[in-house]
């Protein structure tokens, strides 16, 4: 056959066995799951035999589910908006350290990923519970009367979420920045640029992927974070993906199914959204 040469098979031949994993380990999965939203619930399988839109139907029309959703989507922005505010002055003071510094520094970043989630999850608990930590100190101190309600609420998820997710964001603008030439800097200011306008006009757009790459993983993180938000956020405060498992634990796998792909269009919609604004792209040299 023209155009086939040794080399091109050869290529395929390396490339097809892991394509055809991942077709078959993900891409399935997903159809299954699909295909598992569009019926009915029943309560001796695991879905009905009738076709129904109603799963979906019911998340578009339902003001709790709207209500699930909002909230969702605003502690992510909340959480996005924090981890970038206090993240990008860390990760700008960290890149400017010298190479063995910085590598020290993000090794100390490191280590509080290494504990498990569930663990820092209880130690909020035991800081914002009602005879937590803070509560306690209040008390002691007479400021309060009584104690005050800290945990189960938007704020301690955010609370949680913040310190747990703050690392990806910083590591991820760190990298960037202390890869950046300086010469781009350098040249703004031999232009008679400031450094607050070298910082606004330079700096800030040649660190895009890694703002880019720092969003997308806090983001997305947040949204599958079901311990920390089930431990702190508790049963009155309950995000997409505590409603998912809800579903779940209750044998409704339809409605579960089409939660799910709900909160995948979600985070779709949100990282087209993140990588149209930020543009990382363009400093890579494939942007316009």
């Amino acid at each position: 056959m023209r155009g086939v040469t040794p080399a091109r098979l050869w290529s395929f031949g390396l490339v097809a066995p892991p394509l055809v994993v991942a077709l078959l380990f993900f891409l399935g999965p997903l159809i299954y799951l699909f295909y598992v939203s569009l019926h009915e619930a029943s309560s001796t399988e695991l879905y009905g035999a009738r076709f129904t839109l109603a799963n979906y139907a019911a998340v578009f029309s339902d003001p709790f589910y709207f209500l699930i959703i909002k909230r969702t989507l605003a502690t992510a922005s909340w959480i996005l908006a924090l981890s970038l505010l206090i993240g990008y002055p860390v990760a700008y003071v960290i890149a400017r350290l010298p190479p063995a510094k910085r590598m020290l520094v993000m090794l100390l970043l490191l280590f509080p990923l290494m504990v498990s989630n569930v663990v820092r999850a209880y130690g909020w608990v035991a800081i914002l519970g009602r005879r937590g930590v803070i509560n306690t100190t209040l008390g002691d101190l007479g400021l309060v009367d009584a104690p005050l309600s800290l945990l189960y609420s938007t704020q301690a998820i955010v609370i949680g979420l913040l310190t747990i997710l703050l690392p990806y964001m910083v590591i991820s603008i760190a990298n960037t920045l202390a890869s950046m030439d300086t010469r781009y800097q350098e040249a703004a200011q031999s232009l008679g640029a400031g450094p607050v306008r070298t910082f606004v006009h330079v700096t800030l757009p040649l660190s895009a992927p890694g703002v880019t790459s720092g969003l997308l993983l806090v983001f997305l993180l947040t949204l599958s974070a079901y311990v920390t938000i089930t431990l702190i956020g508790g049963p009155r405060t309950k995000l997409l993906v505590s409603l998912i498992y809800d579903n779940v634990v209750g044998f409704q796998w339809p409605q579960a199914a089409a939660l799910a792909f709900v909160l995948l269009a979600l985070a779709l919609v949100v990282t087209a959204l993140i990588l149209a604004i930020m543009r990382p792209g363009r400093v890579q040299g494939s942007g316009r």
